[in-house]
Formats: C-alpha cells, sequence, structure tokens
C-alpha cells in the first residue's frame, strides 16, 4: 500500500510588473516559477538570473498562453507562481507586540470585493500599516490573485491576519488601541474632530461592507464612529477611498516622522 501523499500546496498568481518586481525585492525565495511576455522579458534579466541560480522555471511564452497561466488578460506582461500565503493568528504575543509598537491596524468587516482589498492593501503600505485584520467569515474577501494585482507591490509590506468573529476580537483590541469605525447614520464626529480631540491609544480603523456597512455588534465596540464630510452628492466613498482618507487622517503623522 503506498503512503498518502501529503496535500499539495495551492498556488497563486502574482501579476503585473510593479507587484512582481516588489515581489523580488522582497520575498524572492517565495517565487517558483516565471512567465512573460516578449516585451516584458526585456527587463526581466535578473529575475531569470535569481530563478536560474536555484533551477526554478522561467519562460517567456506567447501572450495567448500567459493569459492562460495568469487566468487573466490583466497579466501585465508578467506572471509569478507563489504558495497561497496562510493568514497569521493573532495570539496574545501578536496582541503584546501591537501595543508595544502603538502599530496602527485595519480591520475589514465582509468587506467582499477583492479589488477594493487589493486598494485598501496598497494604501495600507503606502502609510506604514502592516496588519490587516479580517475575521471567519464567507463574505469576506481574502488576499487573492486578484487583491495582489490591484496592490501593486503592497502585499509585501502588509500581513494578513484572520479572527473567528470581529466583535469578540474588537472588545479584546480595544484594550490596547482606540477602535474607530465608518457610518454614515446618527451623529459621527468627522475624522478631523476626532483628530483634533487626540487619541489615547492608537488607532484601529474599521472599514465594513460596501452595501452594509460595519455590522451593529462591531460598530457597538467602537470608541468612536466616524463620518467622512463631503457635498452629500452620492451617499458615500468606496470602501478603498475611506480607507485611504481616514489612513491619511490617523497613521500618515507615522510615515512623516512626526
Amino acid at each position: 500500500m503506498k503512503p498518502s501523499q501529503p496535500p499539495r500546496q495551492k498556488e497563486l498568481n502574482v501579476c503585473g510588473w510593479q507587484a512582481v518586481s516588489t515581489l523580488f525585492a522582497r520575498h524572492p525565495a517565495e517565487v517558483r516559477r516565471l512567465f512573460f511576455d516578449a516585451a516584458t522579458g526585456r527587463r526581466a534579466g535578473e529575475f531569470c538570473s535569481q530563478l536560474a541560480q536555484h533551477k526554478k522555471v522561467y519562460r517567456q511564452v506567447e501572450a495567448a498562453e500567459l493569459e492562460k497561466i495568469g487566468g487573466t488578460k490583466l497579466h501585465g506582461g508578467i506572471v509569478a507562481v507563489i504558495a497561497e500565503r496562510p493568514l497569521k493568528k493573532v495570539t496574545r504575543e501578536v496582541l503584546a507586540e501591537w501595543a508595544r509598537t502603538k502599530a496602527p491596524l485595519l480591520l475589514l468587516d465582509r468587506v467582499s470585493n477583492a479589488n477594493n482589498v487589493g486598494a485598501i492593501v496598497r494604501t495600507a503600505a503606502f502609510f506604514g500599516v502592516k496588519a490587516v485584520i479580517v475575521a471567519d467569515h464567507p463574505q469576506q474577501a481574502l488576499p487573492g490573485e486578484a487583491a495582489h494585482r490591484v496592490a501593486e507591490g503592497g502585499m509585501e509590506f502588509v500581513e494578513f491576519y484572520r479572527v473567528p468573529a470581529l466583535p469578540e476580537f474588537c472588545a479584546e483590541l480595544k484594550r490596547t488601541h482606540f477602535l474607530l469605525g465608518t457610518s454614515l447614520t446618527g451623529n459621527q464626529l468627522s475624522p478631523a474632530q476626532v483628530k483634533e480631540r487626540g487619541l489615547p491609544r492608537p488607532p484601529a480603523i474599521i472599514l465594513g461592507n460596501e452595501e452594509k456597512g460595519i455590522a451593529p455588534g462591531v460598530a457597538a465596540q467602537c470608541d468612536r464612529l466616524l463620518k467622512i464630510p463631503g457635498a452629500d452628492t452620492v451617499e458615500s466613498l468606496n470602501v478603498s477611498a475611506a480607507a485611504a482618507v481616514l489612513c491619511w487622517e490617523f497613521c500618515a503623522a507615522r510615515t512623516r516622522g512626526e
């Protein structure tokens, strides 16, 4: 009787020059295979040299084959294949480190569009937010291929953590972080008003589902609910745009060294 084989690790395609070049700059050992078209191959020589040293596959292919390999027309001329990255667990040690370093955090409550997740990650990386927390919920989009592509290399600077349920996690997190949730109803303060009053703890920004916003149980745990003021011509910003506004308000000071 043959011994059972361990399940094959799921793979993920990273598409686009910016995403792939950042992957090679930050985590080159993760690349298993590399494919590119003729035009992109002219500037992929260094990547090929790195893979050749470790006897890994790299190959120039026709456009139709590259689209098939990448699973999308939006491959940007280059596709790197990596093992899917497991989401991390939030342990007591992780919580203690976040508290010690006063790390700003982003929490996603059932953000269902993978492109939005990618755009949020790009924003997080730009403003130096290194941790994104999601709940184990069927509506929550995870950092898959579309998110990697839209993040434009941001995935290499941000770690994803998964928790069983956000309300219970928020109840624990608010001991060390100031929870800022977004909402369209009630008498919420604007981000500028909250910032003027000061935050007693590092910020944890909670972004909700594109249609329903953050869940009532999560909202109940927030220290403040925010409404981004606008011209009242449309109901709200896209969730990724809201992430950019709030990260600028509450996280940008760290990147400026303030």
